[in-house]
């Protein structure tokens, strides 16, 4: 039994050790250059942080998931995309994924959102938020406002939830949709 149990421990620490490992780092702090970056939307078109110069950007990472609380971040992001819109500031969302499942996810879950494709994770690790886990890889949950000039004026982390995509919405004068 003492020996099922020093497995069952030394597993669980090998274990947390690998998922501390998979975690790509911290993102960009505010105040610094927002890592630059060119991907394909499912639009069919590219599109990079550049191209939005001169205006403010709210780039959002996250899985692409069926669980409830990722849905209701897309739904919320769904809800306010045409207010931000009209405050001005680009909305885009980043996933790990290849244009064909991503634009059947958006069609299902995020009709309207501007959907970049990140298939390699390149992007979603120079901010941060990329998780490894060898098998599969995927972005934790993460906002980052970009202004005008191409730096980070402010990040909400994982977790990120409905209330933050408010937040966010409340911080660019969108209010909540």
């Amino acid at each position: 039994m003492e020996i099922v149990l020093a497995v069952m421990v030394v597993l669980s620490v090998v274990i947390v050790a690998w998922l501390t490992l998979a975690q790509a780092g911290e993102p960009p702090a505010p105040g610094k250059a927002a890592p630059e970056f060119r991907l394909p939307g499912i639009d069919g078109a590219e599109h990079s942080l550049a191209d939005l110069r001169g205006g403010r950007v709210a780039i959002v990472f996250h899985p692409q998931d069926e669980t409830p609380e990722c849905l209701a971040v897309v739904g919320r992001l769904a809800a306010v995309h045409a207010g931000i819109a009209s405050a001005g500031v680009s909305l885009l969302t980043v996933v790990v994924s290849d244009p064909a499942a991503a634009g059947a996810y958006a069609k299902s879950h995020s009709p309207g959102l501007r959907v970049l494709c990140d298939p390699s994770g390149r992007v979603a690790k120079a901010y941060g938020t990329l998780v490894n886990l060898g098998f599969m890889r995927f972005a934790k949950k993460l906002v980052v406002l970009v202004d005008a000039n191409g730096r980070v004026e402010r990040t909400w982390r994982d977790p990120v939830g409905p209330d933050q995509v408010d937040e966010l919405a409340r911080v660019l004068g969108a209010g909540p949709g």
